[in-house]
């Protein structure tokens, strides 16, 4: 089985999962949280890896899991402090192209990836669930065509200190064939067909935001692959970093303009 078969396939097997879990709500109303939940202990676990220093790492699941206790007040900054973070190290990561995050820098950074992406991911699950499905079908759809268009037809690399592997050639294909695809199974997903063009134009930039800012991270802490528990990916990290990127994004636009959702 090729690389690109590995992650189609566990893409693939994480959509069914969630797929799963988006039907039982009517058996389990929390269920979806609670899958949330597990699922971000295991981003923190991985992430927790990136430190240098146990007790570090340690202290980084110590207050992610206080975070579980933060009031529902403060969700919406949250949100919008996950977004900025993501935007500010995407930035940075142009302007550098350089990996060399501190511990207190990675601890930080972290924080404001993994609890926002939590918060964001049970907003939009309560608010309209089908869009996490669409989320997951689309960043995995273009973290997969990414790869093939870069593999087949890659030249012009973006980001060599950062992402050597992507390429501004994966990038394009998966920025046109992205689209694409979510227009070709509007139907089967129930939404518009021009929705879901847009959704496939914007969700796009941001995968690529998530996937390079954790790759600069990684580098940053000298690690290739935050574990190696998914075929072709690596970790959950690996997995869904895209998906994590997008999620506060979405959050943020569904809170606000609930009525285009």
């Amino acid at each position: 089985m090729t690389n690109l078969q590995k992650r189609i396939s566990s893409g693939l097997v994480l959509l069914i999962l969630l797929s799963l879990v988006v039907s039982s709500v009517r058996i389990i109303p929390d269920v979806a949280i609670y899958i949330l939940a597990l699922l971000t202990l295991f981003l923190s676990y991985e992430y927790s890896r990136f430190f240098n220093t146990k007790s570090v790492s340690i202290l980084f699941l110590f207050v992610i899991l206080l975070s579980f206790l933060l009031p529902i007040k403060l969700y919406f900054w949250l949100v919008i402090l996950g977004c900025l973070i993501w935007l500010s190290l995407f930035i940075r990561i142009l302007l550098y192209d350089n990996p060399s995050m501190s511990n207190a820098e990675i601890f930080f950074a972290g924080y404001l990836m993994i609890v926002p992406s939590l918060i964001s991911g049970i907003i939009i699950f309560d608010a309209y669930a089908k869009l996490l499905i669409l989320i997951l079908i689309a960043v995995s759809f273009a973290d997969s065509s990414a790869y093939f268009f870069g593999k087949r037809y890659g030249n012009k690399i973006l980001l060599k200190n950062t992402s050597p592997g992507k390429t501004l050639e994966g990038l394009i294909g998966a920025g046109i064939s992205t689209p694409i695809f979510l227009g070709l199974i509007s139907g089967l997903v129930d939404i518009k067909l021009s929705d879901a063009i847009i959704f496939g134009l914007v969700i796009t930039p941001v995968s690529f935001i998530g996937d390079v800012s954790f790759s600069f991270i990684k580098r940053s802490a000298n690690i290739k692959d935050s574990s190696n528990l998914i075929p072709g990916h690596g970790g959950f990290i690996d997995l869904l970093d895209g998906s994590v990127a997008s999620l506060p994004f979405f959050a943020l636009l569904l809170m606000n303009f609930p009525e285009n959702f």
